[in-house]
């Protein structure tokens, strides 16, 4: 295998770790009172269980950054199946979230839904950014998954030694 086919193989890795990696710098932001505008509950003075939540979120967040790493080495056949089961879980999860966000925000937006006080301009902000951004790790760390599934690397040779 080149090195190009070697990094090929992995893109779903990397961007898996760098989508985790900025969501997780976003909760570090918000639990010290970083505004970015585009999220309802962000505030300039966070109580303590809010910092605590979001500090949470963001080791959860850089956590699935760091097995989406762990799954381009290579492992024992109990670790990488440990590695594969926390990529497909966490990408459902985090595809179905995203897709269920994105249906009922637009819904609301589209009037189908109603909502006491009408819908505000915050669902504007989860349809256009946080819902597609859910459904995009979703779909990375289900690729990163898809990818990571293969026991053994081909070997041009063929001597049929195991890798494990």
């Amino acid at each position: 295998m080149t090195r190009t086919e070697r990094h090929g193989r992995y893109l779903p890795h990397y961007a898996s770790v760098v989508w985790a990696l900025l969501f997780a710098a976003l909760s570090v932001f918000w639990a010290f009172g970083g505004r970015t505008g585009t999220h309802p509950l962000e505030t300039s003075d966070p109580t303590p269980l809010f910092t605590l939540l979001n500090l949470g979120a963001a080791l959860l967040k850089a956590g699935l950054g760091v097995v989406a790493w762990l799954a381009t080495r290579r492992w024992r056949r109990a670790v990488r199946g440990l590695l594969a089961l926390v990529l497909w879980t966490s990408g459902v999860v985090c595809a179905v979230y995203g897709l269920f966000g994105l249906v009922g925000n637009s819904l609301v937006l589209a009037g189908v839904v109603p909502v006491e006080g009408g819908a505000s301009h915050w669902y504007w902000y989860y349809v256009l950014l946080w819902d597609p951004y859910w459904v995009l790790g979703g779909a990375l760390l289900l690729a990163t998954a898809l990818r990571s599934g293969d026991p053994r690397e081909v070997r041009p040779s063929g001597n049929g030694g195991r890798m494990f």
